[in-house]
């Protein structure tokens, strides 16, 4: 007998209603666990420096200087940050004050809190728990100056897994007492002394191209002077964004700006996203300084130029140029940074803002101007090109020229770009000099095919043997990223040195070889091997001489 739901109505009368039980949910924000991987993936450990810059120079701040010290201390590597401005005001109980702000992880314009200028995610405060010991001195002209200080905070976070609670010291003002802001940094990002990206022109360089100090943008108050020191050095840091500057005749157009262009283009949501693009292009690359990891597309949010286009190489060349002759910054306050600021969250937003640049390249490429110039460019590559050759030969006539030797026996010049890199590890394959139990090359696709070798390698003769493996070939590391290539793609790379200071994207880490290197970007995961730095080579022009004479 089978019974037929359907047809039966159940009713069931309840005398009483059923307790429901209703609490409130205590949300917990594990500040410990985001500051550790903040600390953690830094990508360029400068870029404290660039977010204490941004604070001090907010307009809400009315600094009219801000000095900026680089020294080594008796806790390592480390660096003051100074301005004049309004300073900031401490207190205990009712709103917080501009310090209770700025000492707390979470309080940023994310968090419901009004925020400065550039101070949008808090992120210098996270970066200062990276050091031996952290000194904020400041003073906003009324009855109190304060000190908060902040003992090992990267040994608590990383070590201890807690944070450290920053000790405020109260006094009252004193003869002599200057308003504004100091901070102190000792022992950054556990370095003992100041490295090469450090340095007072490397240093002037990331300010002017990844920092406010390079703003993009008009500004109905000036930027604040910048002064940088270190060691003995000083220098005063140029505000403003680099643009290339137009000054020849119409027939005869060596350089050619571009801007304010503007485009918005929809979302698939329908939001409306802004993008401008500003910049030019030339053949006097020496005259602005171009190179190729200053050239290209930078990213400006808010009028700062945090990054290079990762991609920003396929613009270049769709103008049949590289970046070392183009200069152009695209603006978009739209676009969302991720938490450490070097990269671009991505979303739709990130689609419409590629969208944009990309007609942004085809307007300017069937421009009349750009078609007379980059006639005048073929012209100009030859004569450059006889320069060149004239130049290369008497430098090699000089007795001057770098070689690279290994073991005492010339090779080759110091490389100059992939070529000679790739000419290079080939030598040293034939020579018997790669520090690998086997390495052989099976083919050369070249980079307009794609990955550019295919290779066997076995690193030890422990380890597995990597057979059909795909590698690629670069002069310097940083063009890996730069240049658009996927990591997913290859096993290997090869440099002839990794400039650790222009790699923007990415975190890479020396390995107990000193010529091995791991670089991870998201996902993706590859081992970086640094030519100038295998065993028995030397850079001179004799095998013992000074590469720096």
């Amino acid at each position: 007998m089978f019974l037929n739901i359907s047809s039966v109505l159940v009713v069931v009368k309840l005398s009483e209603p059923i307790p429901v039980e209703v609490d409130k949910h205590k949300l917990i924000v594990e500040a410990v666990g985001v500051i550790s991987e903040v600390i953690s993936n830094i990508d360029d450990d400068r870029d404290v420096l660039r977010e204490l810059l941004s604070n001090a120079a907010a307009r809400e701040v009315k600094a009219q200087v801000i000095n900026i010290r680089v020294y080594e201390s008796e806790k390592g590597l480390s660096f003051t940050v100074e301005d004049d401005g309004v300073g900031m005001n401490y207190t205990k109980d009712g709103a917080p004050g501009r310090l209770n702000k700025f000492l707390n992880v979470a309080q940023g314009k994310q968090a419901g809190y009004e925020s400065d200028e550039f101070g949008a995610k808090g992120f210098g405060t996270k970066l200062l728990y990276n050091s031996r010991e952290v000194i904020i001195e400041t003073w906003d002209g009324g009855p109190f100056a304060y000190a908060a200080i902040l003992n090992d905070p990267r040994r608590t976070v990383l070590e201890d897994k807690k944070l450290v609670d920053p000790i405020v010291k109260v006094s009252p003002q004193y003869p002599g007492l200057k308003r504004g802001t100091k901070i102190t940094v000792k022992g950054w990002n556990d370095r003992d002394a100041v490295s090469k990206e450090w340095k007072l022109d490397e240093l002037r360089d990331y300010f002017t191209y990844y920092t406010v100090a390079g703003y993009t943008r008009s500004r109905e108050t000036p930027l604040p002077r910048i002064i940088l020191g270190v060691g003995g050095s000083k220098a005063e840091i140029k505000t403003g964004f680099p643009y290339l500057t137009r000054s020849e005749k119409a027939d005869d157009i060596r350089t050619l700006t571009f801007g304010p262009l503007e485009k918005v283009k929809k979302t698939e949501s329908g939001k409306s996203i802004k993008v401008i693009l500003k910049g030019g292009v030339t053949v006097d690359t020496g005259k602005f300084g171009l190179t190729d990891w200053n050239g290209g597309v930078f990213i400006s949010v808010n009028g700062i130029p945090y990054f290079q286009w990762g991609n920003t190489n396929k613009y270049a060349r769709r103008l049949g140029l590289t970046d070392d002759f183009v200069r152009f910054v695209a603006e978009c306050d739209q676009l969302r940074l991720d938490l450490s600021r070097s990269s671009i969250s991505e979303d739709e937003t990130l689609d419409a803002f590629e969208a944009a640049l990309d007609e942004f390249f085809e307007d300017i490429r069937g421009n009349k101007g750009f078609e007379a110039f980059y006639s005048n460019k073929r012209k100009e590559f030859k004569v450059k090109l006889q320069q060149f050759m004239t130049e290369k030969k008497d430098e090699f006539l000089s007795g001057k020229k770098h070689f690279v030797w290994w073991n005492g026996r010339k090779l080759i010049a110091e490389p100059e770009n992939e070529y000679d890199t790739a000419a290079l590890l080939w030598m040293l394959e034939g020579a018997g000099g790669l520090p690998f139990a086997h390495f052989q090359t099976l083919q050369y696709a070249g980079s307009p095919k794609g990955i550019d070798l295919l290779i066997d390698l076995q690193e030890d003769k422990e380890s597995q043997k990597q057979v059909f493996a795909y590698a690629e070939i670069e002069r310097r590391f940083s063009n890996l990223i730069r240049h658009g290539h996927d990591l997913s793609q290859m096993s290997y790379v090869f440099c002839w040195e990794i400039d650790k200071s222009h790699i923007q994207f990415g975190k890479i880490t020396p390995t107990k070889k000193s010529y091995k290197y791991s670089y991870t970007l998201s996902d993706d995961h590859v081992m970086v091997f640094e030519l100038k730095s295998f065993p028995g080579i030397t850079v001179g022009a004799s095998p013992s001489s000074d590469p720096e004479e």
